[in-house]
């Protein structure tokens, strides 16, 4: 009985051990602009980034918050969303909000390139490293939060 016990007990730990370290870890970062703050979400295992997500919340008079929203739908809808990439706006808590989905496991690399590309990487694979992901954002002059 205590052999079981035993066993059990380790191949639970051995279990819980390569959960943990398997699992989807996730970095933000953030940057201010004039009127606007932007936080990024990475979520990665390993070098791989598998969903990118990025929020823009824009200040605006309240007396212009509803062109400001008008003006941001308008430009998502001059490039419509395709596989593995989806925007949105929304007005929430008195401000323009501005969101971006990467899901780098579903994307269409083919339109990403032609639309967003923002690396100069010519495949999916350099595209999505974690390296490549974290310059882009540095040189956009955005920070890691810990």
């Amino acid at each position: 009985m205590k052999k079981i016990f035993r066993l059990c007990t380790m191949l639970l730990s051995s279990l819980l051990i390569l959960t943990a370290c398997s699992s989807e870890k996730t970095k933000v970062y953030t940057a201010k602009g004039k009127n606007e703050d932007i936080v990024v979400t990475i979520h990665y295992k390993g070098n791989t980034v598998n969903r990118l997500i990025a929020k823009a919340t824009i200040e605006s008079p309240v007396s212009s918050l509803d062109n400001a929203l008008k003006t941001a739908k308008e430009a998502i809808s001059k490039k419509t969303d395709f596989s593995g990439y989806k925007r949105s706006a929304e007005i929430k808590d008195g401000k323009v909000v501005l969101n971006t989905e990467i899901n780098y496991d579903k994307l269409d690399f083919e339109k990403y390139i032609e639309r967003v590309h923002l690396s100069g990487s010519d495949t999916l694979e350099n595209e999505r490293k974690l390296s490549t992901v974290e310059d882009n954002l540095k040189k956009e002059g955005a920070t890691e939060q810990k």
